[in-house]
């Protein structure tokens, strides 16, 4: 008897999303991942589940986070924002420090209240 295959839309989708805000074509995405651009459009075009070890080759290599792929029900699905984790997660606590003063001032700049 033929095993079922597992299909996952979303996970599909939220690849091909990373992929293309990174303005990476499938070849460049196998290159950097190590996973090949066939598998790579089997996944986000017709839904394939990559194991384990696929996919984290690809969530390190578009540099977003895991958790929206465990923890769908994540409070935020934002991809950038998720891109912005990782980043961060690489920082050291010096760069964060800049990076946060860097983030306040913007905001202080561009959130001024009207009246």
């Amino acid at each position: 008897m033929a095993k079922a295959k597992k299909i996952d839309k979303d996970m599909g989708f939220r690849l091909k999303k990373a992929r293309l805000d990174q303005k990476l074509t499938y070849d460049e995405l196998s290159e950097m991942s190590g996973v090949s651009s066939r598998y790579i459009k089997e996944i986000e075009n017709h839904g394939n589940i990559p194991s384990l070890e696929k996919l984290g080759q690809l969530i390190r290599a578009l540099h977003i986070s895991a958790d929206p792929f465990f923890y769908p029900a994540a409070p935020t699905d934002n991809l950038d924002y998720q891109r912005l984790l990782v980043y961060l997660s690489q920082c050291t606590e010096e760069q964060i420090t800049t990076i946060l003063a860097i983030v306040e001032a913007y905001l202080r700049t561009y959130n001024k209240p009207t009246n």
